[in-house]
């Protein structure tokens, strides 16, 4: 099974080094890598041609995640599709423990793992104090986690390019009305880091209300059904 790993980036310079390290470093390398810059104004772009002989690099005009997500899924040639966020780590036997799963029962459309998260170590404790972080590792349901099927993933649409950080959110509510065939396996496949320039942290506010908006569309696509 060939795999696409996906990433997108905005003003990231900070942690995406880190990010595509723990992809490159996997002990089943992902087939290609795909990192879409949403038109950042930082050194992100220098930081990626630093692995321009590891990645393909996709540039766009500031459209947001799910638009930068859907380019580089339009553009990727694998079997399956992984994703990553540019501030976050994946486990080095991520991409191997969850191929093994799925090529080994073919009707299982997509798997997830778990998650554990951090703060980020350079941060000083005065900021630290203010994040919640669990203790331990829990079950991720996250873009970070999934490795899927293509079939299994155009079978449920793309990312609405509406949605800004809620975007897997309504994937995923759609995934389960769609009854996409999914397991959670329990093992340790990502890792989150926690840090002031979160999405969920310094947009809170849109984020629950376009949270509220994908689950009201589920519901009625439930109801539809």
């Amino acid at each position: 099974m060939r795999i696409s790993t996906i990433m997108p980036a905005y003003n990231s310079e900070r942690y995406i080094a880190p990010a595509l390290d723990s992809v490159l470093s996997q002990t089943r390398p992902p087939d290609e890598i795909i990192v879409v810059d949403d038109g950042s104004t930082d050194g992100t772009l220098d930081v990626l041609r630093a692995f321009a002989n590891d990645i393909r690099i996709i540039r766009q005009q500031k459209c947001g995640i799910s638009r930068a997500l859907n380019v580089a899924i339009a553009a990727a040639t694998g079997d399956a599709f992984a994703f990553l966020d540019c501030d976050d780590l994946w486990a080095p036997e991520k991409l191997q423990i969850q191929n093994d799963v799925l090529s080994a029962e073919r009707d299982l459309e997509a798997v997830f793992g778990a998650v554990h998260q951090f703060a980020s170590p350079e941060l000083p404790p005065e900021t630290v104090s203010e994040f919640v972080v669990p203790d331990g590792p829990q079950p991720g349901i996250s873009k970070n986690t999934l490795l899927i099927r293509r079939a299994g993933f155009e079978r449920i649409g793309r990312f609405d390019e509406h949605l800004v950080v809620a975007d897997f959110v309504d994937w995923y509510a759609r995934a389960n009305v769609l009854n996409l065939r999914w397991r959670m396996l329990p093992q340790v496949v990502a890792l989150r880091r926690h840090h002031p320039g979160n999405a969920g942290r310094h947009m809170r506010a849109q984020q629950v209300g376009e949270t509220l908006y994908a689950l009201n569309r589920s519901l009625n696509m439930r109801r539809r059904k």
